[in-house]
């Protein structure tokens, strides 16, 4: 029988459940996420239908995927999130699922006014990774962790010490600064508000980590750690920043070891982080310390004039003169 993509209906759920629990089994490792409880699936697969628009694929009357996709943000907001529990398919016939599913969310996803898609993906499961490149994805981002211990002294290690309510403003500007140069190209919308107040939070609480590096007074580096929301027992660093003047010279390396100690004292059993794909400082720095890929994030953006480019258009218009 075909495969047919329908809407995603609450009876789906059981069979969702057990496929993404059965494919998180096998991209399992240290500070690895829970989906492969299928209790902990079921909990997720449940609350899909409440996120926005969700389709599955079935074939001789059972459920061979689905794919669903979060829309949040402020009114305008042009994204669209898969998460990493709102997708899975049966091995069998993966590559033929995802592109079918893809095909029916998009158009939603587009009418929505959704035209930047992400989606979330084990690094493991690179048939799906490599099924999303063919359908316009890119690695955008990409999550690593490593085990809590120090990483080595560098030659010149700068003075680290814990953040103050004044220390913030200015680093974060410059880590906002170095990511809209190239090859990262990415614009600086951000709101510096939520960032501070964020930080402000984090300078009072035991599981949140601030500390700052500086030399002959100056501050030359932040970073920024906490629990991670998805990996179990991980500390991951949400923000880190050098100045340009104090790279390659053990500044990172330096805040790095401070939060490894920290980590290791409040019992985390491994340390995340984050990094732009493109970023070839950021990508150096994190694989070179000990950080292996375990998820990434996969990026497609959509041209918005398909708004008007659509089958009842006439292109009469756009043929040459006879």
């Amino acid at each position: 029988m075909d495969l047919e993509v329908v809407p995603f209906e609450s009876r789906f759920t059981e069979p969702a459940a057990a496929l993404l629990a059965g494919g998180h089994r096998q991209a399992q490792g240290a500070g690895a996420l829970d989906l492969a409880d299928v209790e902990v699936a079921r909990r997720l697969v449940d609350a899909v239908l409440d996120a926005g628009p969700a389709v599955a694929a079935v074939r001789d009357g059972r459920l061979v995927g689905y794919l669903a996709a979060a829309l949040t943000g402020p009114p305008g907001d042009q994204r669209a999130r898969i998460r990493i529990h709102q997708h899975a398919a049966a091995p069998t016939g993966r590559r033929q699922t995802y592109r079918a599913l893809y095909a029916a969310l998009s158009g939603h996803l587009v009418a929505a006014g959704r035209f930047e898609h992400t989606v979330l993906v084990a690094a493991g499961h690179r048939d799906v990774t490599d099924c999303l490149t063919e359908l316009g994805f890119g690695i955008d981002q990409i999550k690593g962790i490593r085990p809590p211990q120090p990483p080595p002294a560098t030659a010149r290690a700068a003075r680290v010490r814990p953040a103050r309510p004044e220390d913030l403003a200015e680093l974060t500007l410059e880590s906002q600064k170095f990511h809209a140069q190239p090859p990262m190209l990415r614009p600086a919308l951000i709101d510096l508000r939520a960032i501070h107040d964020g930080f402000r939070q984090a300078l009072t609480e035991d599981r949140q980590l601030l500390l700052v590096a500086e030399e002959h007074g100056h501050l030359t580096g932040m970073t920024q750690a906490g629990p991670d929301a998805r990996f179990r027992a991980t500390a991951t660093i949400g923000i880190a920043v050098v100045t340009a003047s104090a790279r390659s010279r053990g500044t990172g390396t330096a805040l790095l070891a401070g939060m490894t100690d920290w980590a290791a004292a409040h019992g985390f059993e491994t340390c995340g982080t984050e990094w732009t794909s493109a970023n070839p400082v950021g990508d150096a720095f994190w694989r070179g310390h000990g950080f292996t890929p375990v998820r990434y994030t996969l990026t497609r953006l959509i041209d918005a004039r398909v708004t008007w480019a659509h089958a009842d258009l006439s292109y009469r218009g756009f043929l040459p003169d006879p």
